[in-house]
């Protein structure tokens, strides 16, 4: 695990090389978490790709916007630097939650920039009524404790259902808090989720050619099984799976079914991408 950064509009991003031979792939984490979240999720995806996760500005060891610039536009913009800089090629992205918004932003801003895209209970679409509960939920004060066990005792995701252990709980809660004028409170902007606008990708969902892989969480109030068959079948190669007992954070309740399901996809995917034995030889002469 080497950790790497990469500066873009006078903001230092952090990013998380986990290594590995093999196609690259890239992880986007969900609003207030951070890049740390999808360490249980990294072993289950094999040793046959070059995985990194990426902290979304304002999150995690990334700098926070000084001017509230949350936009998904603006996470898909400092993206698309990471993967330059980055050097790769058609990666694979996966995103979760907030972290989906993004990916799909950067498949309808780059829709041949992108060997495969896996959506994490996430949705095409964000209404003004989610907006508004998001402002609501920046203008609460930041928590702070007096010391890290505290915090760390204290966290609970949101929305709070959940069946991760508490020993993967104590690992996300622990990497997610940051000391601040001697006492604990978390490391995220909490402005960036009073930033977010209402938007609509769905009716851009055709116009991947990408592989795409939906998949939610049994129990998830995020996304219903009928919608994520409504995405899925929106695109020229889309398709969906449920994980089972599963809630919302698939990252942390079920590492293990999420990894496998991923690399399930993605070596079919990347698979049928590439060219039969011997075509590249006949090509060339």
């Amino acid at each position: 695990m080497i950790d790497r950064f990469v500066t873009r509009a006078g903001l230092r991003l952090h990013v998380i090389d986990h290594g590995g031979a093999g196609p690259d792939v890239l992880l986007l984490h969900a609003g207030s978490a951070h890049a740390r979240w999808w360490d249980f999720v990294v072993p289950h995806l094999g040793a046959g790709f070059h995985v990194y996760a990426l902290d979304l500005r304002g999150h995690g060891e990334s700098a926070w916007a000084p001017d509230g610039a949350y936009r998904i536009a603006d996470y898909a913009a400092d993206l698309a630097d990471v993967i330059r800089e980055l050097g790769l090629e058609n990666p694979a992205l996966a995103g979760h939650s907030l972290g989906s918004f993004v990916a799909l932003r950067y498949a309808v801003d780059h829709p041949r920039g992108l060997s495969a895209l896996v959506v994490v209970d996430g949705r095409a679409s964000l209404g003004a009524a989610s907006t508004r509960y998001m402002r609501l939920l920046a203008m609460l004060a930041p928590t702070s404790y007096d010391t890290l066990d505290d915090a760390v005792a204290s966290f609970r995701p949101l929305p709070q259902d959940t069946i991760a252990t508490p020993a993967v709980l104590a690992h996300v809660a622990r990497h997610g808090m940051r000391r601040e004028h001697g006492r604990w409170t978390t490391r995220f902007d909490r402005a960036s989720l009073g930033a977010h606008e209402a938007f609509d990708l769905r009716d851009r969902l055709r116009d991947f050619e990408c592989p795409v892989l939906f998949i939610r969480g049994e129990h998830s109030t995020v996304i219903s099984k009928a919608a994520l068959a409504k995405l899925s079948a929106a695109c020229r190669r889309g398709q969906s799976i449920e994980l089972p007992g599963a809630f919302h954070h698939l990252p942390i309740d079920r590492p293990d079914l999420l990894g496998a399901a991923i690399r399930r996809f993605l070596d079919e995917a990347l698979r049928s991408a590439r060219p039969p034995k011997g075509a590249a030889r006949a090509a060339k002469r």
